[in-house]
């Protein structure tokens, strides 16, 4: 069957076809079709050695069962918007990749199927932690199984830092100055062509939403929304917004230490940038050493705990694999994910990006542990929080509007933070607290 979804920001062709194997329970039962499964998500081949470690585990497992897994890599926004429009069609991948904020929304529009009795029943279900589960969660049910758990550090080249004579940055304060001194105009032609520091502010509302949060919770540990009382509220005030916002502002016009065509950058802009060698910092997950091969002296990228106001933090991104809510095979596919996700092959397709969310990845053959890019996120998952499993993509959205009135400097950052606390309480009274 084939199934084709057209929009304006995406062309999105998926095949099914039937036959081949049914792996189920730990055996293999001959069927007389062949099966396909459509699997949507943004681990590409052509970027770095975890794509291509996913299309050989797809191969590994057509060769074991004899059912295909049709690869269809996407970028987040296209992603969501493809799940979106081919779901108001009844239609949609059999297998898909959600950033675990999507989940309360992709429960609300029927787009994942529940998989709590199944999931509960799986041997592995206790080597994932609790927290991961909880992210997959909506209303008690399980919407899919954690593939990864990433948290948020420094990234910072420091063969540019070694120059200018400062230390890696602990605090906000040390953040503007180091990122100041990192703001160079090298081939001068009076425009600096290496910013010391940079940030995601897309409404699109991917990565710009969670960078946010990192600072917005280092200030008092202050999150976007608290339950208190049966009821959801904002976890913050708008004195703790303010300094977010002020931080950005003095980052890009006080420091000018920001690149001010990056206003609207998404991670797809802000990670090549990096990678380029424009910028000398930014918040980042180790996803990012899949840029080094075609990256600036990516010898001297590493890693720190992320500059805080008063307290560490850091943002505990688990991702999350669910199965289709229009998926003709979906037990093919559920068992599919269970394969994937086994502690060898989970670690097989994590080496170079996301950290496996599993417990005993450490325990794997395949586990090799790294300084840079495992062992420094490891070690700040501590100061690790998550969002909430409720709707937050308005919020986010809204999070993302008011820092935009801020750097297009249409706003003061003590209005955006007031009417961004605002706009908090109206969404969650309206659309939560209901």
């Amino acid at each position: 069957m084939l199934k084709k979804i057209m929009t304006v920001f995406i062309i999105g062709m998926m095949v099914c076809t039937y036959g081949g194997y049914l792996f189920a329970g730990g055996s293999i039962e001959s069927s007389s079709d062949q099966i396909s499964l459509v699997y949507q998500n943004p681990w590409d081949p052509a970027i770095g050695p975890d794509g291509v470690a996913h299309e050989e585990k797809y191969a590994e497992y057509e060769d074991l069962t004899g059912i295909h897994v049709e690869h269809n890599v996407m970028t987040y926004d296209q992603l969501k918007q493809t799940l979106v429009v081919s779901g108001q069609a009844k239609e949609g991948p059999d297998v898909f990749n959600m950033l675990g904020e999507w989940i309360p929304d992709m429960v609300a529009m029927g787009l994942v199927e529940d998989i709590t009795d199944e999931v509960k029943a799986w041997e592995d279900y206790d080597k994932f932690p609790q927290s991961t589960w909880d992210v997959a969660t909506v209303d008690g049910r399980i919407y899919g199984i954690p593939s990864t758990a990433s948290t948020r550090v420094l990234l910072y080249r420091e063969d540019l830092l070694n120059a200018t004579g400062f230390e890696v940055p602990k605090t906000w304060d040390d953040l503007r100055e180091v990122a100041k001194a990192l703001t160079q105009d090298t081939n001068g032609d009076g425009n600096p062509d290496i910013y010391g520091f940079a940030f995601c502010s897309s409404t699109k509302a991917t990565r710009g939403p969670q960078e946010f949060a990192v600072f917005l919770n280092s200030v008092d540990k202050a999150e976007f929304v608290v339950q208190k009382d049966g009821k959801w509220v904002p976890g913050f005030t708008p004195d703790q917004a303010e300094k977010v916002f002020q931080l950005y502002y003095d980052l890009m016009f006080v420091d000018k230490c920001v690149p001010p065509y990056s206003i609207g950058w998404e991670y797809d802009e802000m990670d090549p940038n990096f990678a380029s060698g424009s910028i000398a910092m930014c918040m980042n997950g180790s996803w990012i050493q899949q840029r080094m091969g075609a990256g600036v002296n990516p010898e001297s990228w590493k890693t720190a705990d992320f500059p805080y106001y008063n307290t560490p933090a850091t943002f505990m991104e688990v991702k999350v694999e669910g199965v289709g809510a229009y998926s003709d095979h979906k037990k093919e596919a559920l068992d599919f994910l269970m394969w994937l996700y086994n502690r060898d092959n989970i670690v097989a397709i994590s080496q170079a990006g996301n950290l496996p969310s599993r417990s005993d990845s450490v325990e794997s053959p395949l586990w090799r542990p790294d300084p840079v890019w495992k062992d420094q996120f490891i070690s700040v998952a501590k100061y690790g929080f998550t969002i909430p499993s409720i709707p937050m993509i308005d919020i986010f959205e809204s999070c993302m509007s008011y820092l935009q009135e801020v750097l297009y400097q249409r706003m003061t950052p003590r209005e955006a933070a007031e009417g961004f606390h605002a706009s908090v309480i109206e969404y969650l009274d309206t659309e939560v607290n209901v």
